[in-house]
């Protein structure tokens, strides 16, 4: 089973699942060479025997098309085979349909036609390459309104003797499922696969889009869409109607010869450009828009928007108080670009800079305060007249090596006026930057005694630490963060108090300093912990503190409790093994504990199973430590 941090060939690192197609597990990833997101899927075991992975590869790795996600690779790796590609942002077709939208003619048309567009580019290369599963949930809208169209199966070569891959019931074309079912009950499993199933597929998609009702596996489509009463076009209608005809005989020959009578509908329906005025009013009275083919939805789109910019800020916001980074990034670039939020946050772009600063605050807790103030710069170009926006662009800048122009940006920026206190802290930035650090801490001082602000104080109690860090002042550095914490209430800067507490009294000068650093690390650990959410890192890390303080049975048991959530991270047995060695030890025996041994076997097995990012040193020395007792 693939774990989150993974790598595959040294090259593509598992960040999370994010859904099974109908071959495989897909999961999220990011190419270490081209440092940009990916999409890994692994194919079902029961599918592997079937693939031919060198000539299917060639075939995956030559297309290219503005509708398909450009494939990196397909290779065999511990025991299993992979598909590498790009990650499409944005939600599949069958989140709108989920959330009932409605779509405009305009709209309609420009996705059938894109996908008809990819569907010709496919059936068209040497040998023809079938979808074979063309659904909505295999349909992406980018955020630019267009489709990408996903989870191919290669297999469907469209020569005889093909074999039959995954597919969806109501989408599939009649006789399509019919050879499923025949592979199924009787056992066969060769038949001629043709273009047309796929023909039949995109308008069973379009049907269900239009109508609201789903095909049906064995007969097709329940109602004929032409007799349908519905805000669509003849011409519309008709080219889906003939596209999911029963008979394949009675289909457009070709996906190019459908987007020909795509591109013809105004001939071919003389009432298409009366109607479609007729349903610009429509459009306008529901509240719907079609402009630089973005979509709009009618029908009560302002409540659905807001009610999702609300879940999804929510979901955002939990992660961020989690210090979940990586999901913080994930989560808030999904917002930015799910065009359907776009339309919510252009109209509210307060909203759209809240989302903005919480991506530059990840950032800039990573210490990547390049990216941060790039961030931090786009929610004061959404908010201009933000203080917080223009302060913390400032202190980016300055913590990046860059030497803000405080005149000119106030300029560009003379809705945003800095008061004295923020003057004042961006000249500590400033300082702080430039190494001087008693300069630094005078002028962090004089902001913290003007600030009337609690964001601003907590942000100056977090300058303070980190000046009192550069001057080994740990003590005053835990105090100014604790501070820090208890003003805003933020436990990323409880989480940094308590790591400043753990750093320190690993450290100190003597067992008395040291153990007093761990103490009050652990109490911040005990207070995350106490939350119903709290993370792994505060977790573990709280199990950890245990461990230093020389409280082998209490971590071994709030590991233990971890481990009912987590049974497949190797680091808890790892640790917990650590632990009854140490306990082992202080008692004079060298022997390893039974339960030692049980934990060690777990962790090895767990750390073994997947391909790590790089070595854990702590388990490459516990494996050691193991092998030269045993």
């Amino acid at each position: 089973m693939l774990q989150n941090g993974d790598v595959i060939d040294g090259m593509y690192q598992i960040v999370r699942e994010i859904g099974k197609g109908g071959t495989g597990v897909i999961y999220l990833g990011y190419h270490l060479r081209l440092r940009k997101q990916i999409v890994i899927k692994r194919i079902k075991e029961n599918y592997t025997g079937r693939i031919n992975v060198r000539g299917e590869a060639d075939i995956l790795k030559r297309l290219h098309h503005t509708y398909l996600p450009q494939v990196y690779d397909f290779l065999e790796a511990g025991g299993g085979i992979y598909t590498v590609m790009d990650y499409i942002p944005g939600y599949d077709l069958q989140y709108y349909l989920d959330n009932q939208y409605q779509f405009p003619e305009q709209t309609v048309r420009l996705w059938l036609k894109q996908l008809c567009e990819v569907l010709e580019y496919l059936h068209t290369q040497d040998p023809p390459i079938l979808h074979s599963d063309i659904k909505p949930g295999n349909i992406m809208i980018t955020p630019q309104g267009n489709v990408c169209l996903i989870d191919f199966n290669i297999s469907l070569d469209g020569t005889e003797g093909g074999k039959l891959q995954g597919l969806s019931p109501y989408y599939a074309a009649p006789e399509q499922y019919q050879a499923a079912m025949d592979i199924l009950y009787s056992g066969g499993g060769r038949f001629v696969p043709d273009p047309k199933m796929d023909i039949y597929s995109l308008g069973a998609v379009f049907y269900r889009m239009m109508t609201g009702y789903l095909p049906e596996p064995q007969t097709g489509v329940p109602y004929p869409i032409m007799d349908l009463d519905i805000p669509y076009s003849e011409g519309l209608k008709a080219a889906v109607s003939r596209a999911t005809e029963f008979n394949p005989a009675r289909r457009f020959k070709s996906a190019r010869q459908m987007g020909a009578v795509l591109d013809n509908l105004e001939k071919l329906d003389p009432e298409y450009k009366r109607m479609g005025r007729l349903q610009v009013l429509a459009s306008i009275l529901c509240g719907v828009c079609v402009a630089a083919g973005i979509l709009m939805i009618y029908g009560g789109i302002g409540v659905w928007q807001k009610d999702a910019w609300q879940d999804h800020y929510s979901e955002l916001y939990t992660v961020s108080e989690a210090g979940e980074e990586s999901s913080v990034i994930t989560a808030g670039t999904d917002m930015l670009n799910d065009f359907m939020m776009q339309g919510y946050m252009n109209a509210h772009p307060e909203e759209k800079g809240d989302v903005l600063y919480i991506i530059a605050e990840s950032y800039y807790r990573q210490e990547q305060y390049q990216t941060a103030a790039e961030y931090y710069q786009d929610a004061l170009k959404a908010v201009p007249d933000s203080s917080l926006y223009l302060r913390d662009y400032m202190a980016a800048l300055t913590r990046s090596g860059e030497v803000p122009d405080i005149d000119a940006l106030q300029q560009q920026y003379p809705e945003a006026v800095l008061d004295p206190a923020e003057s004042s802290f961006i000249e500590a930035e400033s300082a702080f930057a430039s190494g001087d650090m008693e300069a630094a801490l005078a002028k962090a001082d004089a902001a913290m005694n003007l600030s009337t602000d609690n964001d601003l104080s907590a942000a100056v109690c977090n300058l303070k630490a980190d000046i009192c860090v550069g001057l080994d002042r740990y003590g005053e550095a835990f105090g100014a963060l604790s501070t820090a914490a208890d003003i805003s209430g933020d436990r990323n800067l409880l989480r940094k108090a308590g790591q400043t507490a753990f750093n320190a009294g690993n450290e100190a000068a003597s067992d008395v300093e040291q153990r007093t650093f761990y103490e009050q690390a652990l109490t911040v650990y005990e207070r995350l912990c106490s939350e119903e959410d709290a993370s792994y890192e505060d977790l573990l890390n709280r199990a950890l503190v245990l461990r230093a303080l020389g409280r082998y049975g209490t971590s071994t048991d709030r590991l233990r409790e971890m481990q009912e959530r987590w049974p497949d991270d190797y680091r808890i047995p790892m640790w917990m093994c650590y632990n009854y060695l140490d306990e082992a030890a202080l008692d004079g025996d060298n022997e390893i504990p039974t339960e030692a041994g049980f934990c060690y076997d777990n962790a090895r097995d767990a750390y073994e199973s997947g391909v790590q990012v790089q070595e854990d040193g702590d388990m490459e020395e516990l494996i050691r430590i193991m092998e030269e007792r045993e």
